[in-house]
């Protein structure tokens, strides 16, 4: 470890952020209640723990906590514990959530990285140099595994004052938004030795105001937590320091904006409540920036990377033109050749492990490949990893359902991909060939439909803002009808998503190699007749809540009762159609466990709140306003009687009446007894 990635920490500090063993417990820790052991699947609770989170190299783990801290205290080990329960581990460059992530071939990409590095290393040097970069170009590109690569390369040379990794398809929730940007830039720089007065001004500060600094908006909190700092550092160690010289932000257009009101109230409906898009967030961290870069007090270069997006480009074309030098990464950069040294290596890992002639497949066959790609190297990754297929095997696989066994066979499947079969309405499509090898992929799951739904159970968490994360033991709980179903839907699927899940990995959400996936699941006229509408996808989802919802009542879901929450959202089965294809699976279980269960909760009252008024709102959703269904009327009266049991406050239904007259939904005034 470098001196400029050291972190000095007190030894009481240090004790309280930095885990020493990698090993995941089995005991789950509730803020607000006694420890309770559990020996099921490991999970996290969303109120201020996240349990053996790794920096990577640079920094060791952390054990991240909401803490404690006295107002007004200017105590900096309190200071530290907060800055760490507020930041984003996992979006540092070197964290053990990216340990997969894509990384540049050694001897591809080289013209690319070598401008990148000229103009870091170049500094002040050259004061007509421009202090941002934007590294921009279509999806599939390489900017992601560019400026990975350009992160390592500068922490070995000891010249990467922080980094920050976006992403949209990644497991961290916070990597997601900008609430924790500003924190997590900030805990690296105070990591730098020759930054010296740093971390005590930044630490100082975030205990004497850390009951609002962390919901400031971001120039305040970029003040406070870097620009004073580092003011601070240039009084104790002068004008003549070496600093770090560059802060890498990846993956900006994947930043989704954050929202400040509860998507799960019911008595507010969403299309009352303005939402907020990304993109504001998006040009706010660009306004942040942009100030950064013209203050003398900020001495880095900043290096983004992001898709062309409409308002990120309009910005850099505008107020960010005179300190911006674009790098498109476009045909000047010879991408067709790097793509071909990415195959000769892939196939020839295959031949290795396969025992296959050395000059399989041919240079015509990769060449076409290459063609394929036009330019986009996740197309190249997709390919390549459906050729593999698991890289655990040393063998071939069997046969399943029709897929091909082989890589040969699995190539000759992929080479069969002429215009014909690809999809509809992309005549004019950049992604043809890549949204065409989606189409394969799904095409050959042994039941695609089922697949499909799946996919937009686990990716509509991805894709929707107003969204929670779920993790995978979550999911499978709600979701799978029968044991195993997961894996027979999304296990021929490993090209897209992993799916050889370990045990201590289940508290953790799905991810996806590529946020391109996610993009083709939500659009139509990319996805075609594959495309399951929100109308339809609820509906599966809704039935397979009451199918399985006899088991959802284990330890984990009641101490997690805000992620059970996020997955059954209800707006109510689609039509009442089909309402009568699920009255039976309703009628058959046991609401009344699930609402005794629910009513008796002490640490989660609003969680449950919600839970009980879905569930009302859902069964009573395709009933006329002025009577129920037998159905509803039935169900309905059992949870109400075990809530009056319990000593809630229960609305009557003179009381419901006056509520939907007025537009408002049933039940709305429903409230548990005081603790």
């Amino acid at each position: 470890m470098s001196d400029t990635n050291t972190l000095a920490l007190s030894e009481s500090a240090r004790d309280s952020a930095i885990q020493a063993s990698h090993k995941p417990s089995n005991a789950f820790t509730h803020s607000s209640s006694p420890q309770i052991i559990y020996n099921g699947p490991i999970i996290t609770h969303n109120v201020g723990y996240v349990g053996n989170a790794s920096f990577g190299d640079n920094y060791g783990q952390i054990e991240q906590r909401a803490p404690v801290v006295q107002k007004g205290s200017t105590d900096p080990e309190g200071g530290l514990k907060y800055l760490i329960a507020n930041m984003a581990p996992g979006a540092i460059h070197d964290s053990n959530e990216r340990c997969d992530a894509p990384k540049c071939m050694e001897e591809t990409r080289v013209a690319v990285q070598e401008d990148i590095m000229s103009w870091i290393s170049a500094g002040d040097q050259d004061s007509q140099l421009k202090r941002i970069m934007w590294v921009t170009g279509p999806a599939g590109t390489g900017k992601t595994a560019i400026l990975g690569t350009i992160a390592d390369a500068c922490k070995e040379k000891g010249s990467l004052a922080a980094s920050f990794f976006f992403s949209a398809s990644a497991g961290s929730a916070n990597r997601r938004t900008k609430k924790y940007f500003v924190p997590t830039l900030a805990f690296q720089l105070m990591g730098h030795c020759r930054l010296k007065g740093s971390r005590e001004q930044l630490l100082s500060s975030i205990a004497q105001d850390q009951a609002i600094l962390f919901s400031k908006n971001l120039k305040e909190q970029f003040i406070t937590m870097v620009l004073n700092p580092l003011r601070s550092a240039r009084e104790v160690g002068g004008d003549t320091v070496i600093l770090p010289q560059v802060i890498v932000i990846d993956g900006l257009d994947e930043c989704e904006a954050e929202q400040y009101h509860d998507p799960a109230d019911l008595s507010n409906s969403r299309a009352h409540v303005p939402i907020r898009r990304k993109e504001d967030d998006q040009r706010e961290i660009l306004s942040l920036l942009l100030s950064a870069a013209s203050d003398p007090s900020f001495p880095f270069r900043i290096l983004i990377a992001s898709r062309p997006e409409l308002s990120i480009r309009d910005f850099f074309a505008t107020d960010g033109d005179p300190y911006t030098r674009e790098l498109f990464l476009d045909s000047k950069y010879d991408p067709d050749a790097d793509i071909l040294l990415f195959y000769d290596a892939k196939f020839s890992t295959i031949c290795r492990r396969l025992g296959l002639p050395n000059n399989w497949p041919g240079k015509e066959v990769k060449l076409t490949l290459v063609r394929n790609a036009s330019g986009q190297f996740i197309y190249a990754a997709t390919v390549m990893r459906y050729i593999e297929g698991s890289p655990h095997l040393t063998k071939p696989e069997p046969e399943v359902a029709g897929r091909p066994p082989t890589p040969h066979r699995r190539l000759e499947h992929i080479l069969s991909l002429t215009p014909s079969t690809r999809t509809a309405n992309s005549s004019h499509n950049p992604l043809e060939a890549l949204d065409a090898l989606y189409h394969l992929l799904l095409e050959n799951c042994p039941d695609p439909d089922l697949s499909m739904k799946w996919l937009r159970a686990v990716t509509r968490e991805y894709t929707d803002p107003l969204n929670g994360l779920s993790p995978v033991w979550l999911l499978r709980l709600v979701l799978e009808a029968s044991p195993g179903e997961e894996h027979y839907a999304l296990g021929s699927l490993s090209s897209l998503l992993p799916t050889q899940i370990p045990e201590e990995r289940l508290q953790l959400p799905y991810t996806f190699y590529h946020k391109s996936f996610l993009d083709f699941m939500v659009d139509p006229t990319r996805c075609g007749e594959k495309y399951l509408t929100e109308a339809q996808f609820r509906d599966w989802v809704t039935r397979r809540f009451f199918q399985t919802l006899d088991r959802h009542l284990i330890a984990p879901v009641l101490l997690d009762l805000e992620s059970y929450s996020k997955i059954t959202a209800w707006p109510g089965f689609s039509t009442r159609a089909v309402f009568r294809i699920a009255e039976p699976d309703i009628l058959s279980c046991d609401l009344q466990k699930w609402a005794t269960a629910l009513a008796e909760e002490q640490t989660s009252r609003q969680e449950s709140k919600w839970l009980i008024l879905g569930m009302l709102y859902g069964l009573h959703y395709q009933c006329p306003w002025y009577r129920c269904h037998s159905t509803c009327k039935r169900c309905t009266g059992i949870i109400i009687t075990i809530l009056r049991t319990k000593g809630w406050k229960v609305p009557s239904t003179f009381q419901n009446l006056r509520k939907v007259l007025r537009g408002f939904v049933r039940y709305t005034d429903l409230e548990p007894p005081p603790p």
